[in-house]
């Protein structure tokens, strides 16, 4: 990667990922990487770009960290023993209660195709 620019670096969706991909993909070819990383978010994002940024926004008004924002758009879970998987990748979170769980299935459901 001699020579080639480097952008900022931050945390971003699947949705956000693809649309950077496509705009990089009418400046001239993909590299082997992005072509990969391109193909995988056009099978798998499930939500438009600002859907993703509105459930990021909504799921950050419960408490939920960017991070674990980013996990729930992606996979985008509809049962509670899912939800609460992911709520434990974040090691220094309690154990997650009914209603906060209910709430985020709410927030995930209303942005669901």
């Amino acid at each position: 990667m001699a020579g080639k620019k480097r952008y900022d670096e931050r945390l971003a969706s699947m949705p956000e990922v693809l649309s950077i991909l496509e705009e990089r993909k009418k400046e001239g070819e993909l590299g082997y990487e992005q072509s990969l990383t391109y193909e995988y978010a056009s099978k798998f994002s499930k939500l438009s770009k600002s859907d993703a940024a509105k459930m990021q926004k909504s799921l950050e008004e419960l408490g939920i960290d960017q991070k674990l924002s980013l996990k729930f758009i992606e996979a985008m879970p509809e049962d509670p023993g899912l939800v609460r998987l992911i709520l434990a990748m974040d090691k220094n979170r309690q154990p997650a209660d009914d209603s906060l769980v209910g709430k985020i299935i709410e927030v995930v459901k209303s942005y669901s195709k």
